[in-house]
């Protein structure tokens, strides 16, 4: 069956994105000989053989190692060759998630350093007579949380005829620490990326991949991860397309998160230069007993992890100025500085909705948002623009949903248009000076939410959201995701999609409307939901002639 074929099947049945796809044909690997590879389960990596699971229409090999465990000595390196085997190594299951605080850790999965590990999904016919093109996913999580076995991609592996790949690496104090004199200070959770897009050009072929044809892909931090990738030298010519959802390569989601009350949302960035980085670790090498600058770099490895964890969060920034980030990514993107491939970049409608549910959910410390409230909220954020902020954003505008909601649909419309649907417009005018780029509004407004909002909050197509689309997900509390059948439909149709620019570098699919390229300092991209699919005027939409001016 061909590509086309296959999309078009796939978005004429609405083929579900729920949780729970394929799972009851999956069946995982016996002890086999090492000689029994017949049904596809023993794959032989360059590193060694591993023994995945089988289903109806895919195979999995999960918790797969790309890099030596960054551990001991090896704690703060860039990564290394892993140890190779000769038995077949068990890859039913996801390996342990890079250390990390709970939140967003998916609930009873284990915590590890010994983390750097990759999941690969295939079709089931895909073999080196037919090679795949390879998705690579990297997860969000504000470069502090998350894992790649979050999001199982068999209805994406199986409905696009793609080997998908998700990736574990290192995270806040473990992935972005810094010091002075440190090589790769600021930057392992970057390099750690990049060793896993080699571990695929090496690897892609024994599991059917094309390793001539990879789509790096990431959504929210793992959207800015993809930005910091196309714009290191490092990384040129280990991808050849990329996806950029749910962030931009400079502004990113605002320093308000899930349990924090106090937002400062006008210069949020997620790349800092080396020598505040540095700096930054120096001071909390002090503060941990290790001051003396000839020793502290192993004095601090010889800490126990639970010891840094507590400062995770104070590292959730790549540093620029470094031989893998040579200057600020967005600074790059602007002046032309990256890697010029074919790109997809968008965002959700209503973004900023889930973050703002901290402000008003009792479950995360919240009240209720007066306008009293929203005005002190405004004037803390954005200070001596703050009534012309409110003049643009009235809390009377929101009242539709109801008064009780109404300023905090006001707040969270600022959050979407001025942390990341604005930012992310700039991106792609920048970008599409020099390659072609496709961009889009994910926008069904009753979209599952990936974490708990207070009743009768609504949540729209808040942040995460379309990933619900996209893969086969559990909430990290564990509960499982569904979709009705117009939502459905939708899924099919953004597979098909996503999966059709991997195969061609552009979102050409059969049944599915036509998505017109984006065109620089154009305001039209293309709006997903399941009653409408085709092209929004999107800086309109998000006040981004006021965001640009303030700017």
């Amino acid at each position: 069956m061909t590509r086309r074929q296959i999309t078009r099947n796939a978005v004429r049945l609405g083929v579900t994105a729920s949780t729970g796809l394929l799972a009851a044909g999956l069946v995982a690997a016996p002890a086999l000989a090492e000689t029994d590879t017949a049904d596809g389960r023993l794959v032989r990596t360059a590193s060694g053989p591993v023994l995945g699971g089988i289903g109806t229409d895919v195979r999995e090999f999960n918790g797969i190692p790309y890099a030596a465990p960054p551990v001991g000595s090896l704690r703060w390196t860039a990564p290394r060759p892993v140890t190779p085997w000769s038995s077949p190594r068990d890859a039913t299951k996801p390996g342990p998630v890079c250390a990390q605080s709970p939140y967003n850790k998916p609930v009873g999965s284990t915590v590890s350093e010994d983390c750097l590990t990759v999941n690969v999904t295939t079709p089931r016919d895909a073999s080196a007579a037919h090679k795949k093109p390879v998705m690579v996913f990297l997860h969000g999580g504000d470069l502090t949380t998350g894992s790649g076995s979050q999001f199982e991609p068999r209805q994406m592996a199986a409905q696009g005829d793609v080997v998908v790949v998700t990736v574990n690496y290192r995270l806040g104090i473990f992935g972005f620490f810094g010091h002075a004199g440190l090589p790769g200070s600021g930057t392992f959770g970057l390099q750690d990326q990049q060793a896993a897009l080699r571990w695929i050009r090496r690897n892609a072929a024994a599991f059917g991949g094309d390793a001539g044809n990879v789509t790096l892909f990431g959504q929210s931090a793992g959207a800015i991860s993809t930005c910091g990738q196309l714009t290191s030298p490092a990384a040129k010519g280990l991808y050849d397309k990329v996806v950029i959802q749910s962030a931009s390569c400079g502004s990113y989601i605002p320093t308000l998160m899930l349990g924090q009350q106090a937002p400062t949302t006008t210069a949020t960035t997620k790349w800092k230069p080396l020598a505040e980085v540095d700096a930054q670790g120096g001071a909390l090498a002090k503060e941990l007993g290790c001051a003396d600058a000839a020793t502290a770099i192993d004095c601090l490895r010889g800490l126990p992890t639970d010891r840094l964890l507590p400062h995770t969060e104070e590292f959730s920034s790549g540093a620029y100025g470094t031989p893998t980030l040579p200057q600020n990514p967005e600074a790059a993107i602007r002046a032309g500085r990256f890697n010029r491939v074919p790109t997809i970049i968008g965002h959700t409608r209503d973004e900023g909705r889930m973050v703002t549910t901290s402000l008003v959910n009792p479950a995360y410390g919240g009240t209720p948002m007066t306008e009293q409230r929203y005005v002190r909220l405004t004037d803390q954020a954005y200070g001596a623009r703050a009534a012309d902020v409110r003049r643009h954003y009235p809390p009377s505008a929101y009242a539709a949903a109801g008064d009780q909601w109404a300023p905090a649909l006001a707040w969270a419309a600022i959050e979407t248009d001025r942390t990341t649907v604005c930012p992310v417009l700039r991106d792609a005018d920048a970008l599409a000076r020099r390659t072609s780029v496709h961009a889009y509004e994910f926008a069904d407004p009753n979209a599952p939410t990936w974490t708990a909002f207070p009743e009768g909050f609504p949540a729209g197509a808040s942040h995460i959201s379309d990933l619900t689309y996209l893969f086969d997900v559990n909430r990290p509390d564990g509960t499982p995701v569904t979709l009705d059948a117009a939502q459905r439909a939708l899924a099919g149709k953004m597979i098909a999609y996503w999966t059709a620019f991997a195969h061609s570098g552009a979102p050409d699919a059969d049944g599915a409307p036509a998505w017109a390229a984006y065109a620089s300092g154009t305001r039209h991209v293309q709006t997903l939901a399941p009653t409408r699919i085709g092209s929004v005027d999107d800086a309109t939409e998000h006040q981004c002639a006021f965001w640009n001016t303030a700017e």
